[in-house]
C-alpha cells in the first residue's frame, strides 16, 4: 500500500559524529535493538515480532478459532433455521452446507496466509518466498509493484501483495479497496454487539428482571474496557484467557451432547427416551412440511454463515505465530474440524429432546432444550431454569468472543495505522511497553514494595522478562473508542435489536462483501496465467483452490444478494426479534432491508474517507511541492533455521513527504529514496536515472552530486570521497566523482545497480526540518 516499500538493513543508533572516520562507521546490520531507539521521530513507526517465548503455538491458535466460532450463533441460529425451513431434514442439510462453506473459506485463508505477501530474495537465487504478516484481509486486497529491489537482514528481496491495486493515489499508495476495508474494519471490527448482549444475558442469568437500558450499556462499555486493558497489560495473560474460554466452550458443547444422551436414556423426568429423536429424524418425517419459499432457505443459510464465522482469526495475527508455515494450517484444520463436528452433534442433540413442532413454535430451541431437561427436575421450584441456564451460556460465549476479538482486531487496526489513512498514525500503530513485566520491574526498584514482598517478587514465575512484551496500546484505544461509539449510538434500540443490527452489519460487510472480493482475487490469481500462481504455490492443488474459491464466493454472494430480496410474509419472522434482517425496534417495524442498507452506508462512508484522504494529500502536495510516500523496512529471518521458510523479524514504517523532483526520478514511475542522517539507507531502486533540477525542499537548499555507475545511496553529511564505507556484500563503484565540491551527502559505492547507465545524477542536501526528501 505504499509508494515504495523499501526494505533496508537494520539500523544502528546514530553515532555522535557519524562521518568522523569511515572505518568507525561500521553499522551493525543485525542489531535489532538499536532499531527501536529511533522511535523519537514522529514519522517513524517501528514494530517487531514477539520473541519466541511469546509466540502463539498450536493450542493458542486453536483457542483463537474455537473461542471466536463458538459464540451466540450456535445457541440462537437453530431457532431461525428451523423456523425458515420448517423441517428437520432441511435444517441438517443446511448445516452440512455451512460446513462445506466454512472448510472452503478455511482453504482460501490458508492459501492467502501462507503465500501472501511474497518477497524475492536474491541471495536465494532471486526466488520468491512467502513471508506471513499480520493484518489478514488488509494484506490480501492490496498489491505492491514487485519491481523494487531491496535489502533486509543481509537478504535482498522485493515484496508482493496481491489482488486489488487500482485505483490509488499513486502507484502503491492509498489503494482504494484496501482503504475501504481499513475504514470498514475500524468501524465494525469490534465486539459492541456482543458486549451489549453479554450485559443483557448476565442480568438475566442473575435473575434480575427488566434491567434498564442505561445499566446494560454501562456494563457493555465496562467489559469492552476490561478486555482492552487485559490484552494491553498482559499479552500472555490475554492469550491464556482466550484459550481458557475456548476450553470452557468445548465443555459447554459436550455438556449439551451428554445431556441429550442422558435424556434419550430416560435420566430426566418426563423423558420420552429416543422417541423424539426417531420422530424428528425418521426417513418418513424428516422432510415433511418443508418450506417451499426460497427466501426462507436464504435467511436460514445466512444465519448459518454467521454461526460459522471466525475461522479467519489466525490470519489477523499471523506474524505472531511460531513457525507459521506449519503451525497455522495444522491448528486451523484441527480447530475447524472440531467445531464442525460439535455443531452437527449439538443440532442432533436439540432434535433428540425438542419435538419439531415445539422447535418451530417456541421461538428458541435452546431454551426449550433446557426446560425439557433440567427444568423438569424441579418444575415447581423455578419455572425459569431453562432460560437462566441458556442466558448463562450466552453470557460466557459473548465474553469469550469479546476477549478474542479484542486481541485479533487490535492487531489489524495496528497495521491499518501504518497505512497513512488516519491522523496521528504513530499513536495508533506503535507498540508500547504497558505490560505486567514493567510493573514488576517498577515494584522491584521501589523499596516500599520490594522489601516486604521480596520473596514474592523474586519468584522465578514473576521474573519481569517473562512478562515484558510491548503491545499495541494505541490500537486498543482505537478499538475501545469505536466500540463505545457504537454502543452509545444504538442507545435508542433494545439490547436484542442492537445485537442483531451490529452483528448482522458486521457479517454483511466484513465477511460477505470483502470475503467475496478475496474469493474473486484468488480466482484471478489462478486463472490469469501471467501471475504464475501455480508455480508459486506448488503444495496446493489448483483444482482444489479453484473449487474452494468458487464455493466461498457463492456462499458470500448469497447473503449479499438475497438480503435485498423482500422476504415473503409466510416465511419471514418479521415480528420475531431473533430475525436479523427484519428487527422491530420500539414496536415500530423497520424496513426489511435495514442491515444491507446500513452495511452499504458503511462501505460508502469508507469510500468517502478515501476520497477525503486523497484530497487532503494532494492539497498538501501542491502547497509544499512534495509527494506523500510510505517506506517499509522489514527484516526477515528463517523460521525454523535452514527450512527455507521466512518470517518477519521487525518492521519500520516511515511516513514522509518527499520533494517532487525526488519522487519523479526513475523510469515511468515514482521511486523512493530516503536520506536520514547517521543511519543505513534503503538502496536506490532499479532504473533511477536522469538529472534533477535545483530546488528547495523543507527550507533546505539542494545541491548536485553527480555519481558514476554503481550508485547505491547517499548519506547526509560532508562528502569525504566515494567508497569510504560499504555495507557487507556491496562492491565499489569505480571512477566516481562529485560535482560541485562542498555539497552535502555521502556517496557509497554499490553493486552495479545502474551499471547499464552511462551516468546518473542525484541530490545530496543538508537535512532541513522535514529530515528527508
Amino acid at each position: 500500500m505504499e509508494n515504495a516499500r523499501l526494505h533496508s538493513v537494520d539500523r544502528a543508533s546514530s553515532p555522535a559524529s557519524p562521518f568522523d572516520d569511515a572505518r568507525s562507521q561500521q553499522i551493525d546490520l543485525h542489531d535489532v535493538d538499536s532499531l527501536f531507539s529511533e522511535n523519537g521521530d514522529p514519522r517513524r513507526l517501528v514494530t517487531r515480532a514477539p520473541e519466541p517465548p511469546f509466540k502463539l503455538g498450536y493450542v493458542a491458535v486453536m483457542g483463537l478459532i474455537i473461542n471466536r466460532m463458538i459464540g451466540t450463533g450456535i445457541f440462537q441460529t437453530p431457532s431461525r433455521v428451523i423456523a425458515n425451513t420448517q423441517s428437520t431434514g432441511s435444517t441438517l442439510l443446511l448445516w452440512l452446507a455451512g460446513i462445506v462453506y466454512a472448510l472452503s473459506g478455511m482453504h482460501v485463508y490458508i492459501e492467502y496466509g501462507l503465500n501472501v505477501p511474497r518477497k524475492r530474495i536474491e541471495e536465494r537465487g532471486n526466488n520468491e518466498f512467502a513471508v506471513p504478516r499480520s493484518g489478514g484481509d488488509l494484506n490480501y486486497v492490496s498489491d505492491v509493484d514487485p519491481d523494487l529491489c531491496c535489502v533486509a537482514s543481509g537478504l535482498t528481496f522485493s515484496q508482493f501483495n496481491y489482488t486489488y491495486r487500482k485505483p490509488a493515489h499513486c502507484p502503491d499508495t492509498l489503494p482504494f479497496v484496501a482503504s475501504m476495508f481499513s475504514i470498514s474494519f475500524i468501524i465494525l471490527g469490534n465486539m459492541a454487539g456482543n458486549a451489549v448482549i453479554f450485559a443483557t444475558r448476565i442480568f438475566e442469568a442473575s435473575g434480575i428482571e427488566n434491567p434498564n437500558n442505561g445499566s446494560i450499556r454501562a456494563v457493555a462499555i465496562f467489559v469492552s474496557l476490561a478486555a482492552c486493558f487485559i490484552h494491553g497489560f498482559s499479552r500472555k495473560g490475554g492469550i491464556m484467557l482466550s484459550t481458557l474460554f475456548a476450553m470452557v466452550k468445548l465443555c459447554m458443547m459436550l455438556f449439551i451432547i451428554v445431556t441429550a444422551i442422558s435424556y434419550c436414556a430416560r435420566a430426566f423426568p418426563d423423558s420420552h427416551g429416543s422417541q423424539t429423536l426417531s420422530e424428528n429424524l425418521s426417513p418418513s418425517h424428516v422432510f415433511s412440511g418443508s418450506s417451499s419459499g426460497a427466501n426462507g432457505y436464504a435467511q436460514a443459510f445466512l444465519a448459518i454463515i454467521f454461526a460459522f464465522g471466525g475461522f479467519e482469526q489466525p490470519n489477523y495475527v499471523l506474524g505472531e505465530i511460531r513457525n507459521p508455515h506449519r503451525t497455522f494450517p495444522i491448528a486451523m484444520v484441527l480447530a475447524l474440524s472440531i467445531v464442525c463436528i460439535l455443531y452437527i452433534a449439538v443440532n442432533v442433540s436439540y432434535m433428540a429432546v425438542v419435538p419439531k413442532e415445539m422447535q418451530i413454535d417456541a421461538g428458541n430451541v435452546v431454551e426449550s432444550f433446557f426446560d425439557l431437561t433440567y427444568g423438569a427436575i424441579s418444575p415447581n421450584a423455578d419455572s425459569e431454569t431453562g432460560r437462566r441456564v441458556f442466558s448463562a451460556f450466552l453470557a460466557i460465549s459473548s465474553l469469550g468472543n469479546i476477549i478474542v476479538m479484542t486481541y485479533t482486531a487490535a492487531r489489524v487496526k495496528q497495521e491499518i495505522g501504518k497505512e497513512g489513512l488516519l491522523p496521528w498514525p504513530k499513536f495508533w500503530a506503535l507498540d508500547v511497553d504497558f505490560s505486567f513485566g514493567r510493573m514488576l520491574r517498577w515494584a522491584r526498584r521501589t523499596p516500599a514494595i520490594s522489601r516486604p514482598f521480596s520473596g514474592l517478587l523474586h519468584l522465578r514465575c514473576l521474573a519481569p522478562e517473562h512478562h515484558t512484551e510491548p503491545t499495541p496500546v494505541g490500537a486498543f484505544v482505537l478499538h475501545f473508542l469505536t466500540c463505545t461509539i457504537l454502543i452509545l449510538a444504538t442507545y435508542g434500540a433494545t439490547p436484542q435489536h442492537t445485537y442483531l443490527i451490529l452483528t448482522g452489519t458486521t457479517a454483511y460487510v466484513l465477511n460477505a462483501c470483502f470475503g467475496s472480493l478475496l474469493a474473486v482475487g484468488l480466482l484471478s490469481l489462478r486463472l490469469r496465467k501471467h501471475r504464475d500462481w501455480r508455480r508459486k504455490t506448488p503444495n496446493i492443488k489448483p483444482w482444489l483452490s479453484v473449487c474452494t474459491s468458487v464455493i466461498y464466493l457463492v456462499g458470500n454472494l448469497f447473503p449479499v444478494v438475497t438480503s435485498w430480496v423482500k422476504p415473503d410474509s409466510s416465511s419471514s419472522s418479521g415480528d420475531n426479534p431473533e430475525d436479523m434482517l427484519t428487527p422491530v425496534i420500539d414496536s415500530i417495524s423497520l424496513p426489511w432491508f435495514l442491515v444491507p442498507t446500513v452495511g452499504c452506508a458503511v462501505i460508502v462512508l469508507s469510500a468517502l474517507w478515501w476520497v477525503g484522504a486523497i484530497f487532503m494529500v494532494r492539497r498538501e502536495e501542491r502547497r509544499t511541492h512534495t509527494r506523500f510516500s510510505i517506506f517499509r523496512d522489514v527484516r526477515v529471518v528463517e523460521d525454523p533455521r535452514g527450512s527455507g521458510k521466512f518470517v518477519s523479524k521487525s518492521e519500520e514504517v516511515f511516513l514522509t513527504w518527499r520533494g517532487r523532483e525526488m519522487a519523479d526520478i526513475g523510469v515511468g514511475r515514482p521511486t523512493a529514496i530516503d536520506f536520514r542522517p547517521g543511519h543505513a539507507f534503503p538502496p536506490v531502486p532499479r532504473g533511477v536515472v536522469g538529472e534533477m533540477n535545483d530546488g528547495n525542499f523543507g527550507g533546505a537548499s539542494n545541491q548536485f552530486a553527480s555519481i558514476n555507475p554503481g550508485l547505491v545511496g547517499v548519506f547526509p553529511g560532508d562528502f569525504r570521497g566515494v567508497n569510504s564505507w560499504q555495507p557487507p556484500g556491496f562492491t565499489s563503484a569505480p571512477n566516481s566523482g562529485l560535482r560541485p565540491g562542498g555539497d552535502t551527502g555521502w556517496v557509497i559505492g554499490g553493486a552495479g545497480v545502474l551499471s547499464q547507465q552511462p551516468s546518473s545524477t542525484i541530490y545530496g542536501r543538508q537535512m532541513g526540518d522535514r529530515g528527508a526528501f
